[in-house]
């Protein structure tokens, strides 16, 4: 049962505002009141069943719902972003001592010694606001296969329950409809209140997510094990997520009412991926032993990384919907010229220096050399519809023990040689894996707006692919060599 105890500042202005929920109806937001506290139900079962009596056949699963913390940091945004706040400085301005206070004018000491200040935007969080949930269910068969093989087929689903999105109650309603089909807004919902965004914690159960494992394993007896699997993951949801609370909403890429955003791929996951593992162990006496071992890793996606996901959406550079937000809008991918206008770009000077039908052609071949972009024509791309390429890894590791009795116990010193993307190591071409040119993922400029308030925007001619090498260290061999002191 979560239980807020910070009281915050009352906040007769954020009552007042006139604001409009996700569907243009009229709300009220009182950012000094955070959710009530509700419990939240987590019933799990699961069971483990050998089918024949004689583990040959191992029927596995549950079902059951999880529940999850949120990053209190958005809880923290929601009391540090009260907006307009009469009741906080500078309207109500105390005398302020403290030298390190004084050198801001928006800042103010409360009776408990924290600082409070009013805000340009606006942060709340539902009354019925609840933590992450989601409904999980899981099947799995391990199964003895002829020549000494066993085999697992998994399937893990998983759904939401309450999943979080941030919405901008100041959005205006939808004033016009472009010429893609998306919806044109413009507006603020308060026209009193226009120096920012009213963004509201919210819930929803759109997310879903499935995953599916199948697996083939061995152990020879002369002492070698090897494994081979494949898993496939499908993931969606409603938010692209990010650290900070008030940028949840701007952040998050939308070809419709940014309000109630449209299920799209999770940025997180590997679509497909393959992996394979091999360890021979040789023991050439009771006090020596070898271990080499294989790691094979194929897979769609590349791996996460803390600059983002494994997915990327195309996005314009500017605000073509008129939510107030520039780079959350996703582009819409032409048939041909007619569908797109494009303004000459020019010099300091007003010479022309690329025309329209040079940045078309330019962006037409852009759009073709793309798999993603050139098959989803006269759509509006999806959130997190571009993968990563398909990356080759194998990694190598040795083990050598050497073991010595010392007062009838066993003291064991393992070194250990591992050398990550070997590929790299042998051919300075294998093991490199490919990531989005930023500049792709934001093709598009907007410079205006016709009649209609559709984009007038300009193209870099000289961008021409998707993908570049991906310069991190996931793209370079590595070596490490280790000891480890093993005593019972």
């Amino acid at each position: 049962m979560p239980i807020y105890i910070t009281k915050p500042v009352d906040n007769p202005w954020s009552r007042s505002l006139h604001l409009l929920d996700e569907n243009g109806n009229a709300e009220q937001v009182d950012q000094s009141k955070l959710p009530s506290a509700s419990p939240l139900f987590s019933p799990r079962v699961g069971f483990n069943w050998d089918v024949m009596g004689d583990n040959s056949t191992q029927l596995r699963g549950g079902v059951g719902i999880f529940t999850g913390r949120i990053p209190f940091v958005w809880v923290g945004n929601n009391i540090s972003n009260p907006g307009l706040n009469p009741n906080l400085y500078p309207v109500v301005n105390p005398s302020i001592s403290d030298p390190r206070l004084i050198m801001s004018d928006k800042i103010i000491p409360t009776k408990d010694n924290s600082v409070l200040m009013q805000s340009s935007d606006l942060n709340a969080m539902v009354p019925d606001f609840k933590w992450p949930q989601n409904f999980t269910a899981d099947l799995a068969v391990d199964q003895k296969l002829p020549g000494g093989l066993v085999g697992t087929l998994e399937a893990i689903y998983t759904k939401d329950i309450n999943a979080i999105y941030v919405r901008n109650a100041n959005l205006g309603k939808q004033t016009a409809t472009l010429r893609d089909g998306r919806p044109y807004y413009g507006t603020f919902a308060d026209t009193n209140f226009t120096t920012g965004g009213a963004y509201i914690i919210d819930n929803n159960d759109l997310g879903n997510s499935l995953n599916i494992t199948a697996q083939l394993r061995k152990a020879f007896d002369f002492g070698l094990s090897a494994s081979i699997s494949y898993a496939y993951l499908n993931a969606k949801n409603a938010m692209t997520t990010t650290e900070i609370a008030s940028v949840l909403f701007s952040s998050n890429p939308v070809k419709g009412n940014p309000n109630k955003p449209e299920l799209g791929y999770s940025q997180f996951g590997q679509k497909h991926r393959i992996v394979g593992g091999a360890t021979y162990r040789h023991d050439w006496s009771e006090n020596f032993g070898t271990s080499i071992g294989l790691f094979l890793e194929v897979a769609e996606g590349n791996l996460f990384t803390t600059s983002g996901g494994n997915r990327y959406s195309f996005v314009y550079a500017g605000d073509v919907n008129g939510d107030g937000q520039g780079g959350n809008d996703l582009i819409y991918i032409p048939n041909n010229q007619s569908e797109i206008n494009f303004a000459p770009i020019t010099d300091g000077s007003g010479n022309v220096i690329t025309t329209a039908q040079q940045q078309w052609d330019a962006f037409n071949a852009f759009i073709d050399q793309d798999s993603y972009l050139s098959k989803n024509r006269g759509k509006i791309a999806e959130r997190n519809g571009l993968v990563n390429p398909w990356y080759f890894n194998l990694d190598l590791r040795i083990l050598q023990d050497f073991s010595l009795w010392i007062s009838e116990k066993k003291h064991t010193f393992q070194l250990s040689f591992d050398i990550l993307n070997l590929g790299n190591l042998l051919n300075p071409s294998w093991g490199i894996r490919q990531v989005a040119d930023s500049r792709a993922t934001s093709p598009l400029t907007v410079v205006g707006q016709d009649a209609n308030m559709n984009p007038i925007l300009n193209f870099d001619t000289s961008l021409k692919k998707t993908f570049i090498d991906d310069p991190s260290i996931f793209s370079r061999w590595q070596m490490q060599i280790g000891i480890r002191y093993i005593f019972n």
